[in-house]
C-alpha cells in the first residue's frame, strides 16, 4: 500500500482523513409543543430553545454507540453503507480548516453520521494526549480500541474534551464517527488537536499509481484561486486559476446560488455545472459571460480529479446585470412592472414567480405546476416553509377565480394540516423564535382561519374561526412588540425583506377598516424610515444584527437594495424579490417625506442615533454624507462570544467598503455562524463619534484564533496608500482610513488576495474614519495625519488621541468619553434622533 505523508507538528491538528460522505436519515419523534419568547435567543443563546426532539434523540443515542467500520481495505472511491444508504469515501483536503466540517442546512429533523479514517505514524510506543472539539457527538477508535464516545450533542455549541491515546511504534489506525441530529442550520464538525511534543506523522493510503507531487500541485493550485473583482457587470467572468501541470487539465466548476431558501423542492435544479479544459501552464480560467445565468451572489466550486481523487474548493462573487443599473424610473408603476418582469425572467420556479405570473395574467398552468411542486415543502413542514406558504395563501385568495379546483384543494389541504405556532404539537424543526418567522406564522394562521372559517384544522383540532382568532391575537402582540422594540436583527439585509413580505402581504389582504391593516401600514412606514435613513448609494451597508457573507459582499443583489428601488427609485432592481413582491402586488406607498434621507446633498452631513431590538439591546450610531457612511453598534456585548452580529461598517459604495471582525472560523467560505467574515468569534467594545469609530478587541487565550482582520478589497478603490499600520483609500472624492494598533499585513494569495488585512494580537485596537478628500487636501494628507493617532491600552480602558489632540476614552462601563465628557445618551428611542450639519451657502 502507498501512503501520502503529512507532518503533525506540536499543537497541530489531525485534519487529513479519508472521509465518508454524510449518511442521512430523516427521523420522526413524539409530537410536542414548545415554549419561549420570540427573539430572546439572540440575547441568551440557542440553548434556551432546545427542541424536544433533540432530548428524545440524545436519550436514544447515548444508549447505542455507532458501529466501527473496517477501513483496512477501504481506499478513496470505495463505498460505505449505513441506513441502507451507500456513500462514497473520499480523501479530505482541509484548505486551512483545522478539522473536518460537514455543516449544512436541513429542513427536517435528520440524523447525520459520517466516518473518517487516518493513520498516525509514531516512532515509538507512547501515550499521547489529544484535544477533541466537536459540534455533534464524536466516537474515536484507535487500533480497534474504543477511546471515547464523546456525546455532548449541544446544538451548534462546540464542546471539548481531552483523551489519552496509547500509540504503538509504527502505524496506528484511527477511525472517527461524527454524528448529530440536524435541526435546520447545523454546525457539524470535529477537530482533533495533538497536545505535547510527540513526533508523529499522518498517513493517507492511496493507490500505487497516485503521484504525490501531482496531487500537491493540484492542492496548491486551488489554494491560490481568486477573483480580480468584487462584482461582474454583464461581462466575461474570469477566475485566477493556474494550471501547474505539464499536461491538459480537465475540471468542473459547480455554480450554486448563495440564497439557499429560494426554492423548497428540488433545489438541486438551481445548481449549474460547467466543464473546462486548461492547457498546460495556462494562467487564468475564463468562465462565461455573466448574463448567461440569472444575476445574484454565487458560490463557484472548482472540482479537480486525479486518479479517482476529488479535490475541490469554493469561492464566491456577485453577478450583476447592467440593465438593472439603468432601470431607474420616476414612475413607481413602471418600476413595479419592471420588478414583476424581473421576477418572471430571473427568479427560480418558486411561489414568488407563480404570484408574478398570475399578476401579469401569464402562463397559469406553469404557475400552478410550480405551486403544486412547492406545496410538498409545506406539507412536510420544512423549515422556512412559512416564507413560501404566505404567498401561496395570497395566491389562493387574490387569484381564486384564476386557479383550478385542483390547486384550490391542494392549498386548502395544506392550510388545514399546517403547524402554525409553538402551542400546537409537532416533531418538525421549523424555527418559530425569530421575529420574521413568528410574523409569517401568525399571518398564515390568521389568513387561513379567515378563509376556512367552518373547517377543522387538524393539527390544533380547532375550528377555522378559532384559528383566525388565535392568529389575530398573536399578530396584535407581535405588532405591539415591534412598535416598542422594532427590528431586533437591526438593518439586516437578509431579514428586513422577510418582515416586509409578511407585513406587506397582511396589508394587501386586509380591509382598510381592519385594525391589522392600520398596524401593517404603521410597521411598513417604520421600516422604510429606517431603510431611508440607513441607505447610501442605493443600498443598506451598515452594521447588522444578523449578517451573512453573501449580503455583506453582494450589495447589488441584496433584498434591501431592490426595496429601495421599488420604494424610492434609489437602489437597483434585482431578483431578490421576497421583500418587494408584496409592494408590487399591492398599493402601499412608502412615505414621500423619507426620501430626503436616502441621498444627501454635497456638503451635508447626518448623524443618526437610535436604540432598538429585544429589550433595547442595540444602540446604533450612523454618520453619512453624500460620499461615505460609517455605522457602528455601540457597546454591544463587549468581549463576549459573538454570533452573526456585524459591528462596524465603513462604506463608499457597493464594493468600496471596509469591515472588521474577529473570525469565527479560520478558513473562508465555511458554514459557521459566525464564519470567516460574517459575525465575530468574540465581540469588540465598539464606539463611534461623528465620522470616527474605534474597536477594542480583547480575545481570551481559550479562543483558538488570536487575530482580527479587515475586509478591504483594494481593487474596488481608485487609490490607496499605507504604512506603519495605517491604510488609507479613496474613491469618487471620499476616503476611508484605518489604523490597527498591532499593525496590518495584507493577504497576498488565495480567495482573499488583496482583500484581507490581518492584525495579529489578542488585545488590539482599530480606528476607522470616513470623510471627503476635499476637506483634507489629498490622500497623502489623510495618511500623514492618520499616522499621528496615538493608541494606549490601560487594562480594559483604551485611550486614543487623534491628530488634532481630541481624546477618546473607552471602557466597558462608561463606553465612551470624548475630551473627558460623555457623548452618548443611550438608550434612545426606536425612532431615534437625527443631527444635521447642512451645506453653508
Amino acid at each position: 500500500m502507498k501512503y501520502l505523508e503529512y507532518p503533525l507538528f506540536a499543537e497541530g491538528f489531525v485534519n487529513r482523513f479519508l472521509m465518508s460522505e454524510v449518511h442521512t436519515q430523516i427521523r420522526k419523534f413524539t409530537r410536542s409543543t414548545l415554549n419561549g419568547r420570540v427573539n430572546e435567543w439572540l440575547k441568551k443563546g440557542f440553548a434556551i430553545h432546545e427542541n424536544p426532539c433533540r432530548k428524545e434523540f440524545i436519550k436514544e443515542r447515548k444508549g447505542e454507540i455507532p458501529g466501527c467500520p473496517d477501513f483496512s481495505h477501504i481506499t478513496n472511491g470505495d463505498m460505505l453503507t449505513f441506513f441502507d444508504e451507500e456513500k462514497q469515501v473520499k480523501q479530505y483536503f482541509p484548505f486551512g480548516n483545522p478539522g473536518v466540517d460537514g455543516s449544512g442546512f436541513y429542513y427536517q429533523p435528520t440524523y447525520l453520521r459520517m466516518y473518517g479514517y487516518t493513520i498516525l505514524l509514531s516512532e515509538e510506543n507512547d501515550c499521547v494526549d489529544f484535544e477533541l472539539e466537536t459540534c455533534g457527538g464524536l466516537t474515536l477508535w484507535v487500533n480497534d480500541q474504543l477511546i471515547t464516545d464523546f456525546t455532548p450533542f449541544t446544538r451548534n455549541l462546540v464542546k471539548k474534551t481531552v483523551v489519552s491515546i496509547p500509540l504503538q511504534k509504527g502505524k496506528n489506525h484511527v477511525v472517527v464517527c461524527l454524528d448529530d441530529l440536524a435541526e435546520r442550520d447545523t454546525d457539524y464538525y470535529f477537530r482533533m488537536k495533538r497536545l505535547g511534543e510527540a513526533d508523529l506523522k499522518i498517513l493517507i493510503p492511496v493507490k500505487e499509481e497516485v503521484e504525490e507531487d501531482i496531487l500537491t500541485q493540484m492542492e496548491l493550485m486551488l489554494n491560490g484561486m481568486c477573483f480580480d473583482k468584487e462584482a461582474y457587470f454583464s461581462e466575461d467572468i474570469r477566475m485566477n486559476l493556474n494550471n501547474p501541470l505539464d499536461t491538459l487539465l480537465n475540471l468542473e466548476v459547480v455554480i450554486t446560488p448563495g440564497e439557499f431558501i429560494e426554492k423548497m423542492e428540488q433545489s438541486w435544479k438551481l445548481i449549474k455545472v460547467r466543464k473546462y479544459t486548461m492547457e498546460s501552464g495556462q494562467k487564468g480560467l475564463p468562465l462565461f459571460h455573466t448574463d448567461e445565468i440569472s444575476p445574484g451572489y454565487y458560490y463557484f466550486t472548482v472540482v479537480l480529479e486525479y486518479k479517482g481523487i476529488i479535490i475541490k474548493r469554493k469561492i464566491g462573487n456577485q453577478l450583476v446585470r447592467r440593465e438593472f443599473l439603468l432601470s431607474d424610473n420616476d414612475d413607481s408603476n413602471v418600476r413595479k412592472k419592471l420588478a414583476l418582469d424581473a421576477v418572471i425572467r430571473f427568479a427560480p420556479e418558486n411561489a414568488y414567480k407563480a404570484a408574478a405570473l398570475f399578476q401579469r395574467e401569464r402562463e397559469y398552468q406553469r404557475a400552478e405546476d410550480i405551486i403544486l411542486e412547492e406545496l410538498e415543502g409545506v406539507r412536510n413542514r420544512k423549515d422556512c416553509s412559512d416564507f413560501h406558504f404566505i404567498i401561496m395563501i395570497y395566491i389562493y385568495r387574490t387569484f381564486n377565480r384564476r386557479i383550478s379546483e385542483t390547486l384550490k384543494g391542494a392549498i386548502e389541504e395544506a392550510m388545514l394540516n399546517y403547524r402554525y405556532w409553538i402551542d400546537e404539537p409537532g416533531d418538525d424543526v421549523m424555527w418559530f423564535f425569530s421575529e420574521n418567522h413568528a410574523l409569517l406564522f401568525h399571518c398564515c394562521q390568521y389568513l387561513s382561519g379567515t378563509y376556512l372559517p367552518n373547517q377543522i384544522f387538524t393539527n390544533s383540532g380547532k375550528l377555522g374561526t378559532e384559528v383566525k382568532a388565535r392568529g389575530e391575537e398573536l399578530l396584535h402582540h407581535w405588532f405591539d412588540e415591534f412598535f416598542r422594540e422594532f427590528i431586533t436583527e437591526w438593518n439586516s439585509n437578509a431579514y428586513i425583506p422577510v418582515d416586509v413580505l409578511g407585513i406587506g402581504t397582511l396589508y394587501n389582504l386586509t380591509d382598510v377598516d381592519n385594525p391589522l391593516h392600520a398596524k401593517a401600514k404603521k410597521a411598513l412606514d417604520m421600516i422604510f424610515y429606517s431603510l431611508a435613513v440607513n441607505a447610501h448609494k442605493g443600498a443598506v451597508m451598515t452594521s447588522f444584527g444578523r449578517s451573512y457573507e453573501k449580503e455583506m459582499k453582494g450589495n447589488y443583489n441584496a433584498g434591501t437594495t431592490s426595496l429601495l428601488y421599488v420604494a424610492y427609485n434609489a437602489g437597483y432592481l434585482n431578483r431578490a424579490c421576497i421583500g418587494y413582491l408584496p409592494l408590487v402586488l399591492g398599493d402601499y406607498q412608502p412615505p414621500k417625506e423619507y426620501e430626503k434621507f436616502v441621498s444627501l446633498n454635497d456638503g451635508d452631513e447626518m448623524i443618526f442615533q437610535n436604540t432598538q431590538g429585544f429589550e433595547n439591546h442595540a444602540n446604533l450610531y450612523l454618520y453619512k454624507n453624500s460620499k461615505a457612511l460609517l455605522s457602528t453598534a455601540i457597546g454591544f456585548k463587549p468581549f463576549q462570544k459573538g454570533y452573526q452580529e456585524h459591528i462596524l461598517q465603513a462604506t463608499i459604495d457597493e464594493t468600496a467598503q471596509l469591515f472588521i471582525n474577529h473570525p469565527g472560523e479560520s478558513f473562508p467560505y465555511g458554514s459557521g455562524r459566525p464564519n470567516f467574515w460574517a459575525g465575530n468569534g468574540v465581540l469588540p467594545l465598539a464606539v463611534q463619534y461623528e465620522n470616527t469609530a474605534i474597536l477594542r478587541y480583547h480575545i481570551g487565550e481559550e479562543e483558538r484564533i488570536g487575530y482580527t482582520h479587515a475586509y478591504i478589497p483594494i481593487s474596488a478603490f481608485s487609490r490607496y496608500q499605507g504604512e506603519e499600520g495605517v491604510l488609507v483609500l479613496e474613491k469618487d472624492g471620499a476616503y476611508v482610513a484605518v489604523k490597527a494598533l498591532c499593525g496590518l499585513t495584507i493577504q497576498e494569495q488565495g480567495p482573499n488576495q488583496f482583500r484581507e488585512f490581518i492584525s495579529q494580537g489578542r488585545d488590539n485596537v482599530w480606528v476607522v474614519r470616513v470623510g471627503s478628500i476635499k476637506e483634507c487636501g489629498s490622500l497623502e494628507d489623510v495618511l500623514r495625519e492618520f499616522k499621528k493617532i496615538e493608541i494606549t491600552l490601560d487594562g480594559e480602558r483604551t485611550l486614543v488621541k487623534d491628530e488634532n489632540g481630541r481624546e477618546y476614552d473607552l471602557d466597558p462601563e462608561n463606553i465612551l468619553k470624548v475630551d473627558g465628557a460623555p457623548v452618548y445618551q443611550y438608550p434612545e428611542t426606536v425612532e431615534g434622533k437625527i443631527t444635521w450639519k447642512e451645506t453653508e451657502n
